[in-house]
């Protein structure tokens, strides 16, 4: 067996499938009620969520108490903290911003390098600056959606928002993503290139292990 396995707190893909599933089902759910503008299932299912991360974690005790009580809070008290409403996507970007950066730190090699050396083990220092600034870019990228939804909360109605939000948050990186894959191309078109078939299952596994990577030093750090 693994070290990542004998962890005490495993990450979310290495033990718990259903507990994916059933994040993906509250992320849609969250998504739907916030755009038709149902504030109270929306800030009900955040508590839901947030008990999901809890029971993930290894705590299944207090992640059924928390969402029991945020919940609770929610259908009694929604005026008073209608602002949590606005969490999952400004935690999404928050947490993604920092999930980039934090590899750009001295002693850490930068996430899209690694994506990078996938396709090219031989790495020539051009194209890891390349990768370097890339990966500044992704963070800055979730950095300014953070800015612009918290901007636009307290202007917009919650739909109205909700719309504005999840599609920038899907149109920007899209267009960051798209658009250096094919500067990539033609800068360093003398390199070849694996189609989008390769490029995304790398990501996929770059991202699983660095995720995978930091949830043990965590672990350590706290033992």
């Amino acid at each position: 067996m693994s070290a990542v396995n004998q962890a005490p707190h495993p990450a979310v893909p290495a033990r718990h499938p259903v507990l994916i599933i059933l994040w993906l089902v509250l992320a849609l759910v969250y998504l739907t009620a916030s755009v038709l503008g149902f504030r109270m299932l929306a800030t009900s299912v955040v508590g839901l969520m947030a008990g999901a991360l809890l029971v993930a974690s290894g705590r299944p005790v207090a992640g059924a108490a928390a969402a029991a009580t945020l919940v609770g809070l929610c259908v009694y008290f929604s005026a008073s903290i209608q602002f949590i409403v606005y969490a999952p996507p400004l935690a999404a970007f928050a947490f993604m911003a920092y999930f980039f950066y934090r590899t750009l730190r001295p002693g850490s090699e930068p996430l899209i390098t690694r994506v990078a050396r996938m396709e090219h083990p031989d790495l020539p220092p051009d194209m890891a600056r390349h990768a370097r600034m890339l990966t500044w870019a992704w963070s800055f990228c979730f950095v300014l959606l953070f800015i612009v939804a918290l901007a636009l909360a307290p202007l917009l109605q919650l739909d109205v928002w909700s719309r504005w939000v999840h599609g920038l948050g899907y149109v920007l990186p899209c267009v960051l993503f798209l658009g250096e894959y094919a500067y990539r191309h033609y800068r360093f078109r003398e390199r070849p290139h694996g189609s989008l078939l390769v490029l995304i299952p790398n990501i996929v596994r770059v991202s699983r292990d660095a995720a995978l990577s930091a949830g043990r030093r965590d672990t350590e750090t706290h033992q």
